[in-house]
């Protein structure tokens, strides 16, 4: 469970993250890799040059360096959610496509461009394989929202029906179901509004309601990937603008804050509690990792 954020300042730069919701840690640091840094691909076996410079949060298993969230020194960035139970991927390679391994997503897109509309074109030449990096280490089960110093904003998802990329209008994303389902499913909270409400709907008489945020009942308020959707997309669209880099990260924080999993709330099918390990903020125009 994982909510990944972008918004922009008043002066159009733009800040990108997420919260990465596990119930363990996965030896998680930040990871610098720089150009003619190169790596073999578990796909083809072939050497991969890096070509960008990419700073990171990610682990590194059997000597291969695997992203959670990152970005390029151009401003292109990428985090990578769980997708569990729609995410699909090609047993063997597929003929005519450069084959990759979800794990390897990121290190490609950031690897090689530098805007989302390159990333969109660039995808219609890949295959995503379930190659796992190693026997203990699964492949994991992942959809992909990426954002530049521009403010576009993609997501990409693979499932049984292909890979799919999605305008991503809201600049937000959790996990499944799919994207456009997510999309669609906002339209069922139109009334949410930031503003108060004095005076009823039905008699035009004067509220006493039980104090700021009548405007807000029925957001939903649990820790499903669906509702957090939707409190992230309430609170993004309703951000005033912010003036300075220090008001954006602070800013970026507090509403990721909105939407964490707090001890407690949440277990697994094991038992096991899901919480946020951590939070990141990328400043997408002067290349800082916050975390």
């Amino acid at each position: 469970m994982c909510t990944a954020l972008s918004i922009e300042s008043a002066e159009g730069k733009v800040f990108f993250g997420r919260n990465m919701d596990l119930a363990y840690n996965f030896n998680q640091r930040v990871i610098i890799i720089p150009p003619n840094y190169q790596y073999q691909d578990k796909v083809t076996g072939n050497i991969v040059t890096n070509h960008q410079a990419i700073i990171g949060m990610g682990t590194v298993i059997d000597n291969h360096a695997t992203f959670a969230d990152a970005m390029n020194k151009e401003g292109l960035a990428c985090a990578g959610l769980n997708f569990e139970g729609y995410a699909y991927f090609e047993k063997e390679s597929v003929e005519g496509k450069l084959n990759i391994a979800p794990y390897d997503f990121i290190p490609w897109a950031l690897s090689n461009y530098t805007t989302v509309n390159e990333v969109k074109e660039a995808i219609k030449e890949i295959e995503l394989v379930d190659v796992p990096i190693n026997s203990k280490t699964p492949v994991p089960t992942l959809h992909w929202m990426l954002t530049d110093k521009s403010g576009e904003s993609i997501v990409v998802e693979k499932t049984v029906e292909g890979i799919k990329v999605h305008d991503n209008p809201v600049g937000v994303m959790t996990n499944n179901p799919t994207f456009d389902w997510h999309l669609t499913n906002l339209n069922e909270y139109l009334y949410l509004s930031p503003v108060h409400h004095k005076k009823s709907v039905w008699s035009n008489k004067e509220l006493h309601s039980l104090g700021i945020g009548s405007g807000t009942l029925g957001i939903p308020g649990d820790f499903a990937s669906v509702s957090r959707f939707v409190r992230i997309a309430y609170i993004r669209a309703n951000t005033p603008l912010i003036k300075s880099d220090d008001e954006a990260v602070s800013q970026f924080f507090n509403m990721l804050d909105y939407v964490k999993m707090v001890r407690g709330g949440a277990t697994t099918a094991d038992g096991i509690e899901d919480f946020t390990i951590y939070s990141s903020c990328m400043d997408l125009n002067r290349g800082i990792y916050l975390y």
